[in-house]
């Protein structure tokens, strides 16, 4: 049996279910780089579950799981994936992989980032759909999310931008809000745009120190921008009544 296990976004936020099937596993993994823990670190993991786990990063388990995944047919075999099992399309091919090999599988469900959105003050009925804005580099710069982000926009409703992770690096990047803004900037100047976005920041959310800053300027100077990790950005569509009251007495920002 294969399980793909949600870790939540700190060691505590593990389900007892969860705990369980950690425990029943023979043996078990987690892959390193489609997140990490806003509080907290694998060794707390493993302490709290006396298992031994192995971390994989892109290339271990998008070519080398092979051998564990085949090894399901007679064993219990663990992938723990930071926040919820599914949210990442990588985690989705090893379904499907398992699928092909005739190898039983379960989902373990975890907290999301997306369980947290409606912390900022917007309701959360109103997202449209999740975009991933990815680092520019020098031969490689998408746009694609920006032109999704647009079309949310378009419809009133609001956007969730996930982070780019560069944990395959040397050392290893993780987006901050600030970066993310100036990409969109860029790409809004590139093309001859002036958007007036209303932004909001999820920092290190689940944490103790979690941040929710409202507005450019406040995000842009902010120091806790340099300091907790993983971050996120929303995008404010169109906002009620309601939405703009409660950003106004949550997050001391009026938006007009």
């Amino acid at each position: 049996m294969l399980y793909l296990i949600g870790l939540g976004l700190k060691p505590s936020h593990l389900t007892l279910e969860a705990i369980e099937t950690i425990k029943s596993c023979d043996s078990l993994f987690v892959e390193v780089y489609t997140s990490q823990y806003a509080e907290g670190f694998i060794k707390e993991l493993k302490e709290l579950t006396g298992k031994n786990i192995m971390e994989l990063n892109r290339i271990e388990i998008e070519q080398n799981f092979e051998s564990a995944l085949i090894s399901a047919n007679k064993n219990k075999i663990g992938l723990l994936i930071f926040g919820n099992p599914l949210t990442a399309t990588t985690h989705i091919q090893v379904l499907l992989d398992a699928k092909e090999k005739g190898i039983k599988y379960k989902i373990i469900p975890g907290i999301s980032i997306t369980n947290m959105i409606a912390e900022s003050g917007l309701d959360e009925y109103k997202f449209g759909r999740t975009i991933t804005i990815c680092y520019h580099i020098l031969g490689f710069e998408p746009e694609s999310f920006y032109d999704q982000l647009k079309e949310n926009q378009k419809m009133g409703l609001h956007t969730l931008a996930l982070l780019d992770i560069k944990k395959d690096q040397t050392p290893p990047k993780m987006m901050n809000s600030r970066e993310a803004i100036n990409i969109l900037e860029k790409i809004a100047e590139k093309r001859g745009e002036h958007n007036n976005f209303k932004y909001i920041a999820l920092i290190g959310m689940g944490s103790e120190k979690q941040k929710i800053i409202v507005g450019r300027e406040e995000i842009i100077n902010s120091k806790e921008i340099y300091e907790l990790f993983p971050q996120t950005l929303i995008i404010a569509g169109k906002m009620n009544e309601k939405e703009k009251e409660v950003l106004e007495k949550l997050h001391n920002k009026k938006f007009e």
